[in-house]
């Protein structure tokens, strides 16, 4: 399936979700800048705030392995694809690159997150729809599930225009609900099933962000 554009994605989204948790406690969380343009649409329509969690992942380019997730808070979740042998291993032999990186990244998200601030306490209660324009690594469920468990929060819902088949195999065990447009064999990238390259820049998903949780409040 092709979208016009990932502002089109989201209203075909919202009106999937919108008559199970139209009347609910819901909360948006976007998973990347690019998700904000889905989740927009989502939150205005569900009449919910919408929040953004920014994600770095930390690769090790010479073993070509994604070692870990850091998120706000300085949370960092572990590889699920890597086994505590693996990760020991990684560990030792690139700790002080692996722990400068983590810092920096650390750093780079405080400095990103702005009057967006964010943290679990945001989620706790709410029903929270998980959102991106395309989910192609399952990796992220898993590191939003670490960030989360502090609180509880009522349901965790994948609500996403375009995910691969891995990354929908690991949201069916991870997700308490799922509204999914299209699953894709092989992945092109994003703006490949998107017409119009809509993704906001900073200032554009900072405005859309904060005109929901305005009228949240």
């Amino acid at each position: 399936m092709y979208f016009k554009s990932r502002a089109e994605a989201g209203v075909k989204l919202a009106e999937l979700l919108m008559p199970k948790y139209g009347t609910e406690n819901v909360v948006v969380l976007a998973l990347s800048q690019a998700g904000v343009a889905v989740g927009y649409q989502i939150a205005v329509n569900l009449h919910a705030a919408l929040r953004r969690l920014p994600m770095r992942t930390i690769h090790i380019d010479d073993e070509s392995v994604d070692y870990a997730t850091v998120m706000p808070g300085g949370v960092v979740s572990m590889s699920p694809d890597l086994t505590e042998s693996e990760q020991q291993y990684y560990y030792s032999e690139y700790s002080g690159w692996l722990e400068n990186e983590i810092r920096t990244a650390t750093l780079e998200i405080d400095r990103s997150i702005g009057t967006d601030e964010i943290s679990p306490e945001n989620m706790r209660g709410y029903n929270v729809i998980l959102t991106d324009d395309t989910l192609a690594n399952p990796t992220k469920l898993t590191a939003v599930i670490d960030w989360l468990k502090p609180v509880r929060v009522e349901s965790l819902i994948l609500a996403c225009p375009i995910i691969t088949v891995s990354a929908l195999d690991r949201a069916h065990v991870l997700m308490n609900d799922l509204y999914i447009l299209s699953v894709v064999p092989n992945y092109f990238g994003a703006d490949h099933y998107y017409d119009i390259n809509d993704k906001p820049d900073a200032t554009m998903a900072r405005h859309m962000i904060d005109s929901t949780i305005l009228g949240w409040r």
